[in-house]
């Protein structure tokens, strides 16, 4: 059955989702999570739950692979949040960044830099004698970048990703939709091949992108892979809801932060808790102890992580039939898009909104301190994801529906423009203004720079739009514009 966005506002509130409203010690948190996100970035809620899934999604990932028939899943969160500026997205992530540090996981940020700031580069290093001198001779040392090991990753206006002009963003983005693949995926293993030595990157990263809206989002989301990989998270924050934003932050000026509200140091004594409860029964099914793992590298962790994929985490009976149906809920929403390049470009992004179903059922499981991962769980999960694809498809039909008026628009104007220049008269039998057919071509095509063909072409569909009328006298054709 189709969920519903609930009613009353027209859709549904972040604590109107099952997995805040449980009893649970896990909804409590959550509830505390948000209301100290709440602190910092305002009346954004919604990307307060996004910011949860985040860093669980990157505690998690060292030990988690989520097996689906031969291949596999891990539980890292990409998200990219498009939303107007000075609206709350740096506060967000700032209040994000405070909250890994204190679970002891690094955040980086990228705003530009050649290849080498991602991948890595090789550097010289002289070398020297027993007296200290140098021999002349010299040593390369490979320096691995950003997206390689384990962190967090924040692109902050990271609208700059999406110029088509320069082609060092278009590489950025392949590296990037690299790095998201599956951790021990080959496609996760990222390489470089340079004069004085390979690079090879496997990269652990989450990334976390925000950006105001750009003026050709439209064009990346319908025809560019990369945000089939990522978490869309698109929002309007109209002029009504800014105000109540500023009131409320100046009214917070010299008012404290309660007490009762948790800290980023309680906060992360949770997230760390949960997190040793899943590595314990990792370390527990490969037989090693705590300072066994430490001493391997990220490899040898991953291959560990790999090999017991189905000893974390049990599902019950009606997990898979929840899956089932939270596609079932994805395609009917889809299916209803009127636009063709619209419904496509959403149903692609479908399997990984099922991606994003199954992880963010893993870390739910995890918060509420269960290794069995339920139906209950699942349905949790989708509540989120489907408000979110809800929300896409009415953006995505509003855009196209936008850049078909403007299209449309521009297009009128132009005939309008050429109709002007021609001789007019008055039809026979209608009494209508109109020109010669023939002659509005000739002029259309020189004001156009194309074709007489191309005009007759162009007026063709013209005439079959309620916009214009072809007219006959006789043998010879007028056209009567309806605007």
């Amino acid at each position: 059955m189709l969920l519903k966005p609930s009613s009353g506002s027209g859709e549904r509130k972040w604590n109107d989702y099952g997995v805040v409203k449980t009893p649970y010690e896990g909804s409590k948190f959550i509830k505390e999570y948000v209301e100290r996100f709440n602190t910092v970035s305002f009346f954004n809620e919604y990307a307060g739950l996004l910011s949860i899934f985040y860093v669980f999604g990157q505690v998690l990932a060292p030990y988690v692979r989520i097996p689906i028939h031969g291949s596999h899943l891990d539980t890292r969160v990409h998200v990219y949040w498009i939303q107007q500026s000075r609206t709350g997205k740096s506060a967000a992530y700032e209040f994000t960044k405070k909250l890994l540090a204190a679970c002891d996981i690094e955040a980086a940020k990228f705003t530009s830099g050649s290849d080498a700031g991602l991948l890595g580069h090789v550097r010289e290093e002289p070398e020297f004698d027993d007296d200290g001198k140098p021999t002349g001779k010299v040593k390369y040392i490979i320096e691995k970048g950003l997206l390689n090991g384990y962190k967090t990753l924040l692109f902050d206006e990271a609208s700059v990703l999406l110029d088509d002009k320069k082609a060092y963003f278009s590489e950025k983005i392949l590296y990037l939709q690299e790095a998201m693949a599956p951790i021990g995926s080959a496609t996760n293993d990222l390489a470089k091949i340079l004069k004085h030595g390979n690079i090879q990157v496997v990269s652990g990263v989450s990334i976390w992108a925000t950006t105001f809206p750009p003026k050709d989002i439209m064009h990346h989301v319908l025809e560019k892979g990369f945000f089939q990989r990522v978490f869309l998270y698109q929002n309007d924050v109209s002029n009504e809801q800014r105000q109540t934003t500023s009131e409320h932050r100046l009214s917070g000026t010299y008012v404290p932060v309660p007490d009762k509200v948790w800290g980023y140091d309680q906060i992360a004594e949770f997230i760390l808790g949960r997190r040793n409860d899943v590595r314990d029964r990792l370390l527990k099914a490969a037989k090693m102890t705590l300072d066994e793992w430490e001493a391997l590298e990220d490899y040898e962790r991953d291959e560990i992580s790999n090999r017991h994929a189905y000893d974390i985490y049990t599902v019950d009976e009606s997990y898979h039939a929840a899956l089932l149906n939270a596609t079932s809920d994805y395609y009917e929403i889809v299916n209803q898009i009127r636009d063709v390049n619209v419904r496509e470009t959403a149903t692609s992004f479908i399997p990984n909104l099922e991606n994003y179903t199954i992880t963010f059922s893993n870390i739910i499981a995890t918060i509420m301190g269960s290794s069995v991962i339920t139906a209950d769980h699942v349905m949790m999960s989708t509540e989120i994801i489907f408000d979110n694809l809800h929300n896409l498809v009415i953006w995505l039909e509003q855009k196209q529906d936008f850049k078909a008026k403007k299209k449309r628009d521009s297009s009128l104007h132009e005939w309008k423009l050429s109709y002007g220049k021609c001789k007019r008269m008055i039809h026979t039998r209608s009494k209508r203004e109109c020109v010669s057919k023939k002659e509005l071509e000739k002029v259309y095509a020189v004001d156009q720079g194309v074709s007489v063909k191309t005009a007759q072409r162009r007026l063709s569909k013209l005439t079959e739009s309620p916009d214009a009328d072809r007219l006959m006298d006789g043998r010879n054709a007028f056209i009567a514009l309806n605007w």
